[in-house]
């Protein structure tokens, strides 16, 4: 499968960003309504949800929105070319918490690789969870991998929820956040 040339997706050279598991796409529809000179590609692999962020982009006309209903640990590795976004988002991943599946879960050494050979030496990318022990293991994964450096979210991304973070806030669950960008050296 090629590459995702987002100069013919997007028809601009705008910096693109890319959520992996965007859901109904509340977060990245309200986000790229914000920001209009980035692109936005949202990825989801459930086909109701992706319909939805589509409807979503296309009710506010928003023109820097696209989605891929694809599995995200796949377009992360084959489709997105190197040093070719700016951001990658990926909120209230699926935890498996149970210890048999552990090994399921999207964040890990390999995801953080295939995250630095994505991103634009500067670029960043943004994790929020509810649960404490991934939120630990996200944690450990990128700071593990010398090609990342800590790095802080700026105030207004961290102003736009996702329904998940809403629904789980008002349960009482807090929202664990974490940033790091890639340093500019090539070494991970």
């Amino acid at each position: 499968m090629a590459r995702l040339d987002f100069r013919a997706i997007f028809g601009n050279d705008q910096p693109t960003e890319v959520e992996l598991g965007s859901g109904d796409g509340s977060f990245l529809a309200e986000y790229a309504s914000r920001h209009a000179d980035r692109n936005f590609l949202g990825v989801e692999r459930l086909l109701g949800r992706m319909r939805k962020l589509d409807r979503k982009g296309r009710r506010r006309g928003l023109a820097n929105l696209r989605c891929v209903r694809i599995e995200a640990a796949y377009v992360l590795e084959w489709m997105i070319s190197p040093a070719s976004i700016t951001a990658l988002h990926v909120y209230f991943p699926d935890p498996w918490p149970k210890r048999r599946h552990l090994k399921r879960r999207l964040i890990n050494e390999s995801f953080a690789r295939h995250a630095h050979d994505a991103l634009i030496p500067g670029g960043h990318v943004y994790l929020r969870t509810d649960h404490a022990e991934y939120f630990q293991q996200m944690n450990e994964v990128f700071q593990a991998n010398s090609g990342f450096a800590p790095a802080s979210a700026p105030p207004d991304l961290l102003e736009v929820r996702t329904d998940f973070e809403r629904d789980f806030n008002a349960r009482g669950y807090p929202t664990f956040q974490a940033a790091f960008a890639r340093r500019p050296e090539e070494a991970h």
